[in-house]
């Protein structure tokens, strides 16, 4: 059974997606999308959804990321804090740009510019959070190993992501038109969890976000 969404409302039929949805998903992978070597897929699973996610990211495609981000997405950094969408946008927006960004004392870092997944891999499968979930109640959940690379200043110095993320997902029935509706999966949140530190400059996920976010004279977002 498809689990009902348990964020402050419920949506059952979203109208008028189409400006979030943006551009062209296909059931086939084989099918080009935009760019004929980045292939994005129909969402109507959970793991789909990640596969789009992963290659939004990998490509730094802002726009497809925006596509697999629900409405109310959230992120929960390994503090607790939490970004609402608007804040991961822009932050991931700077970053795929390759915009200059800031560490927390306001000394300026790199842009990046690519992005390697060396590892994204599932751990447990796709299970229902409880209704006290405190951040995502009723929402489809993984654990997923993850190993990115960000590569700075030509290639010459990078950071690393080595670390375990949490992600969730909801399915929404979108309009297609004509009285006909589709399923589609988003991700409604993900949760960092501390990078394993190694002999490399590694960071957790959600620093590397930070450093791109719309800063203040002294660093902080």
């Amino acid at each position: 059974m498809r689990p009902k969404y348990g964020f402050p409302y419920v949506i059952m039929i979203v109208v008028g997606l189409s400006g979030l949805l943006g551009g062209c998903t296909s059931d086939d992978p084989s099918d080009p999308v935009n760019d004929p070597v980045v292939q994005y897929i129909w969402p109507n699973t959970a793991d789909k959804l990640m596969v789009n996610f992963e290659l939004a990211y990998a490509n730094m495609d802002i726009d497809e990321y925006e596509n697999c981000l629900h409405p109310d997405f959230r992120f929960v950094f390994t503090n607790g804090d939490i970004w609402e969408r608007a804040d991961d946008m822009t932050s991931t927006t700077n970053m795929f740009a390759g915009n200059l960004g800031h560490d927390s004392e306001g000394n300026p870092r790199s842009g990046v510019q690519s992005i390697e997944f060396i590892e994204m891999t599932q751990q447990l499968i796709w299970d229902t959070t409880r209704p006290d979930h405190p951040h995502f109640p009723v929402s489809d959940q993984a654990l997923y190993k993850v190993k990115i690379t960000f590569y700075l200043d030509g290639g010459m110095n990078t950071i690393t992501v080595s670390s375990q993320q949490l992600f969730y997902a909801v399915a929404l029935e979108v309009n297609q038109g004509l009285g006909t509706t589709r399923t589609r999966y988003f991700l409604c949140g993900q949760q960092d969890i501390e990078s394993r530190k190694s002999g490399i400059e590694t960071k957790s996920w959600g620093e590397i976000k930070t450093f791109f976010a719309e800063h203040d004279k002294t660093g902080r977002p």
